[in-house]
């Protein structure tokens, strides 16, 4: 089963390299060819599709009539994600369920991507987030890694981390070429995995009473959220619209978790380490996309979840994550593209400083990772003080001493 579906898979890749260059004109309307020819025309101008019934008096040869809203009649012009689900179930369920449900919705978008990629079923040209005409060169994500690494920004990777790594970035730039949102959302899918692999194994050190770490595990879960919330960025704007892209997307993130597991269960500092590469690779990534695409981005709104998410409701989480900052030092606007992705791609900065303090913690000789709520709390004293093992053998020791000498005098006081 999983060869044949790797197969489709290469399949629909295949074909879709191959009609890269056919003509759309013999499908698609000449009204419909041209792209937008300006970053504007999506928030000053949705054009969407009404299907109306046939008349006696309709003489065209089409049904479908192009109608034209005003960014006054809508509150979010990219997918609305309350209603385009491409894989979420709407319940709880058994595991049976969700998944016959889960195959029967994306059974229907296969047949879709198929009919598109062969050319039988035009694709809309006002879809994000092909209607939104951003860009990214893979050649310039690579000469700015190059520059931090120069810089003494790079990361002292494991061999066989760098080489993994290397060998992903290639995969990347083949598949995503020219699809920058595709690439991102692909990109996001994976880095939630590392904080859900984090959190099990603490969770699993914590329940064989090996090792406690409660603020640790609140801290990847704040990262996890954020993650999230960049995932749901990427949908908004059509990242997750083929299934291929989902199908990759989905096997690679389960594979990815359980080698995660073996190596933090081996090793957690080179677990946090190549997290850290992927993380700096991000923001490499997301700095040269907004760089390419600054006036583009900067003339189109910011997505609903991106507004909900930077500046309003309960921020806890949002800080959460942040361990170098104090909590509500950092409240960035949000009301165009540009700024979410300038958002964005901060949070990407801020994970990988969360991951340099991981691995020092991991070695022995940082501090404790806590929660910025707690490390910066000036209440709570001695907050991010580690001690030796000699001085948690000498405070026992010494606590020990204090017990013994007060149940003495309750003792003498029963006589």
């Amino acid at each position: 089963m999983i060869l044949a579906s790797t197969c489709t898979l290469i399949s629909f890749v295949f074909l879709q390299e191959k009609c890269e260059g056919f003509a759309l004109r013999t499908f698609i309307p000449e009204m419909t060819k041209a792209k937008l020819s300006s970053p504007r025309t999506l928030s000053s101008r949705l054009y969407v599709q009404q299907w109306q019934p046939p008349t006696g008096n309709d003489n065209t040869n089409s049904n479908q009539k192009r109608i034209l809203l005003s960014p006054e009649d809508i509150e979010d012009p990219y997918v609305d994600l309350e209603t385009k689900r491409y894989f979420d179930g709407t319940k709880p369920d058994s595991g049976i369920n969700l998944a016959v449900q889960n195959f029967k919705r994306q059974g229907a978008t296969i047949i879709d991507q198929l009919l598109e990629i062969i050319r039988i079923r035009p694709m809309d040209p006002f879809a994000p987030p092909e209607c939104l005409q951003l860009s990214l060169s893979n050649e310039a994500v690579t000469e700015a890694e190059r520059r931090r690494e120069e810089a003494g920004g790079g990361v002292d990777a494991h061999p066989v981390s760098r080489a993994l790594y290397d060998v992903g970035c290639l995969f990347l730039d083949r598949l995503f070429d020219g699809r920058p949102i595709e690439r991102f959302w692909f990109l996001e899918i994976i880095a939630r995995i590392p904080y859900f692999t984090y959190v099990s194994m603490l969770h699993l050190y914590e329940s064989l009473g090996w090792f406690r770490a409660c603020e640790l595990r609140k801290v990847h879960a704040a990262e996890d959220w954020n993650e999230l919330h960049h995932l749901l960025i990427m949908e908004s704007l059509g990242g997750n619209r083929r299934w291929s892209d989902r199908f990759l997307g989905y096997h690679v993130a389960i594979v990815y978790y359980w080698v995660l597991v073996l190596v933090y269960l081996g090793s957690p500092r080179i677990a946090y380490q190549f997290m850290e590469l992927l993380e700096a690779h991000a923001v490499d990534t997301y700095t040269t996309f907004i760089n390419e695409n600054r006036s583009r981005l900067a003339a189109l709104p910011a997505p609903k979840v991106a507004k909900s998410y930077y500046t309003s409701g309960d921020l806890y989480l949002f800080d959460d994550f942040q361990v170098s900052r104090a909590p509500g030092s950092r409240r960035p606007p949000c009301e165009t593209l540009l700024e979410t992705f300038i958002n964005i791609a901060t949070d990407e900065g801020e994970h990988v400083k969360t991951m340099i303090a991981c691995q020092n913690y991991s070695d022995g000789y940082g501090t404790t990772v806590v929660s910025p709520h707690l490390q910066f709390d000036k209440g709570a004293e001695n907050t991010k003080i580690d001690l030796t093992s000699e001085q948690l053998e000498a405070i026992e020791d010494e606590k020990r001493a204090l017990w013994k000498e007060w149940s003495a005098q309750v003792n003498n006081e029963w006589r």
